[in-house]
């Protein structure tokens, strides 16, 4: 392969995994509290040659953490910040996972909980729960107080800002889990929790497929190129047998 392929070939390596996560967007465009995830790239210079020749490597990924729309929704159960913040949920493995996917339901134990099963986490780090002769008659302030019919207080949910939040890894179904070195989350002090709410996906769809395409087509030219550059090759050597 001459630096012309080699060069191509990272381009396409490249351009395969962005095809990836765009795709992975566009299918996660529906989806409460998810955030868009695309990669992060550098130019590297090949110290080696005479010539000066670029490669692209691979340097990881980030989120876009543009706050989607908030729907109305009329349930008392579902809820979404505006602005900063992330709730925290108790994965199957006992640690800790981070959204902004507030469509709850209330389980047979009282606990508040995701679809998929996973508690919502108070300001200390328990469960919440609701007591069973309540159900979903509750109210919800913005700093996140719970409250019954009467006004007694059943709890806080935790809202926590955390550091390097745009290098957090997605876990699936708008569930986050902390970078690798990051600082501890904080409770914030005011955050704003909208009650009957629930804050879209903020994937652009249209962007995103007019990103799919031009990814595609860079792709394509690149393999053509290395496809060429290979037929060159050939090309020369046949002549070069010739000769001889």
């Amino acid at each position: 392969m001459t630096n012309i392929s080699y060069v191509s070939l990272s381009q396409a390596t490249a351009l395969e995994r962005s095809l990836n996560m765009t795709a992975h967007n566009l299918a996660n465009a529906s989806t409460a509290g998810y955030k868009a995830i695309h990669p992060i790239y550098e130019s590297v210079a090949d110290q080696g040659g005479t010539r000066e020749i670029s490669y692209v490597r691979d340097k990881g990924t980030y989120l876009d953490l543009a706050d989607g729309a908030l729907v109305p929704t009329g349930n008392p159960l579902d809820i979404a910040l505006s602005g900063e913040g992330w709730m925290a949920f108790q994965l199957d493995n006992g640690d800790t996972g981070y959204s902004r996917h507030g469509r709850l339901i209330v389980d047979v134990d009282g606990q508040l909980k995701t679809a998929a099963g996973r508690p919502l986490l108070d300001a200390g780090g328990g469960p919440v729960t609701i007591p069973q002769d309540i159900g979903q008659d509750i109210t919800i302030t913005a700093g996140g107080t719970i409250t019954d019919r009467s006004g007694a207080i059943l709890g806080t949910i935790g809202v926590v800002g955390i550091p390097q939040s745009a290098q957090m890894q997605p876990l699936g179904g708008g569930m986050y889990q902390l970078p690798a070195g990051a600082g501890g989350p904080e409770q914030l002090a005011n955050p704003t929790i909208k009650q009957g709410f629930v804050e879209s996906s903020n994937v652009e769809a249209v962007l995103e497929m007019t990103r799919l395409i031009d990814i595609q087509r860079a792709y394509e030219n690149s393999v053509k190129l290395m496809s060429q550059d290979d037929d060159l090759t050939k090309t020369a050597i046949q002549r070069m047998g010739t000769i001889s």
